[in-house]
């Protein structure tokens, strides 16, 4: 996990949090214990990525980003409609189910050789090890650079004055832990597959 400038590294996990963003994270454990009771893997992406690599909720979330194994997309759909009555959207990336005020976005990776990775980011995008925690307990979670591609995205389509606060402070968060040049070199790398 990586504190940001002058923070230190501490598992706060949900201490401090209001009782909705704790109930929430609750959500995205069972999420992931109901996956990986089934031996499928899941990355968080999104604002939970970012609260996972940071090892503290930030704030309360609209969905639960997550990346899955393509070739498991079915047992992802079962195992959702397991846990609740979820119904299913497509999307030109992937697909979201909701049950109640529960969203999931689900967006699928692909095995690149021993690795699983996600359309876009450099290489590395979906680590194997869990390097990320939430309420004290370990999970995987998208790299930061995958997290930075998403944002990028988000440039694309929607100016940045059109953008609600909760995704400017997460980027700005996610800018941040990654390095501001280390950022700017991504954000090139981006524009330059992006027009291609």
């Amino acid at each position: 996990m990586t504190a940001l400038p002058g923070e230190p590294e501490t598992d706060a996990g949900t201490a401090g949090v209001s009782e909705a963003a704790s109930a929430q994270a609750d959500q995205v454990l069972r999420l992931l214990a109901a996956a990986e009771g089934a031996g499928l893997p899941l990355w968080l992406s999104g604002g939970w990525a970012i609260d996972a690599r940071l090892n503290r909720v930030t704030r309360e979330h609209g969905d639960i980003d997550v990346a899955f194994p393509r070739e498991r997309e079915s047992g992802l759909v079962s195992l959702l409609q397991s846990m609740g009555p979820f119904s299913l959207e497509r999307t030109d990336y992937g697909f979201l189910a909701r049950s109640g005020t529960l969203l999931v976005d689900c967006e699928p990776c692909v095995l690149a050789g021993s690795a699983y990775e996600i359309d876009g980011p450099p290489a590395g995008s979906c680590p194997w090890d869990r390097q990320g925690v939430i309420a004290g307990t370990a999970v995987r979670c998208v790299s930061w650079e995958a997290i930075l591609w998403d944002y990028f995205h988000y440039l694309e389509e929607v100016p940045r004055s059109g953008w609600a606060a909760k995704d400017l402070a997460g980027y700005a968060l996610a800018r941040t832990v990654h390095g501001v040049a280390a950022s700017n070199r991504l954000h090139a790398q981006f524009q330059t597959e992006y027009t291609a």
